[in-house]
């Protein structure tokens, strides 16, 4: 009696895959809280030096453009000062970038022509240098100087250097003036007497010569701070 089914194989169903469970989605970097975090404090920081470079920069370009108003006020003052010097010098005498003023050289000239003899001339030159001075200091000492360098930026030491020059180079055109004044005396009289006076001219030229040197030195130093420079001038030019 045959066995049912004897030598049939009865074919095994595939073991099925493990079930997956769902898989979280990850975050985006840029969405992670701690790195917006870190975004939002480096942020924060480079505003705020932002912040601080421009604030800086707007105050030094303020600071740059006051000190150039400053400058250019300065330069204004001190050229307006040399020019009044050019302007009432250059008519008794001659101004020259560089060296110090030579005023009412006639005088020196004519003194010296007086210890020989008596020139035609020589009262109605010295009288005319004497006029030439006066009216030369009246217009330097209505200068309003003071007024002009106030204000202006300069230091109490610069303010007081341009109000020296301005007295030096006064007495020294009262002095050359007064000894012109000599110089007319001593043309009327003779001898002995004469050759006084003119010594005594002599020694009030060289106090003036004094003085023109020390208005030099402030002055030089008055406009250096005004940022006004003093070429020499090349000879022949």
């Amino acid at each position: 009696m045959a066995i049912k089914g004897k030598g049939r194989t009865r074919t095994r169903q595939p073991a099925r895959a493990p079930r997956r469970e769902p898989v979280p989605v990850p975050v985006p970097l840029a969405r992670r809280r701690g790195v917006q975090l870190l975004t939002t404090f480096v942020a924060g920081l480079l505003v705020f030096w932002g912040g601080v470079w421009l604030t800086n920069g707007l105050r030094a370009e303020g600071v740059a453009d006051t000190d150039r108003a400053q400058e250019l006020k300065r330069r204004q003052a001190g050229t307006a000062w040399e020019q009044e010097v050019r302007t009432e010098v250059g008519e008794i005498g001659d101004v020259t970038p560089g060296r110090p003023p030579v005023i009412l050289p006639e005088v020196r000239t004519t003194l010296r022509g007086l210890r020989r003899n008596t020139p035609d001339e020589a009262v109605e030159t010295l009288q005319d240098a004497a006029a030439r001075a006066r009216t030369a200091t009246d217009a330097l000492g209505e200068f309003d100087l003071t007024g002009t360098v106030r204000d202006k930026g300069f230091d109490a030491a610069g303010v007081l250097r341009f109000l020296s020059a301005r007295d030096e180079l006064v007495t020294a055109i009262d002095l050359y003036r007064e000894a012109a004044l000599l110089g007319v005396i001593a043309a009327r009289l003779d001898g002995a007497v004469r050759a006084d006076q003119l010594e005594r001219a002599e020694s009030i030229l060289a106090a003036a010569d004094t003085a023109i040197s020390r208005y030099y030195l402030d002055q030089t130093e008055a406009l250096a701070a005004a940022g006004v420079s003093q070429q020499p001038s090349l000879p022949g030019s």
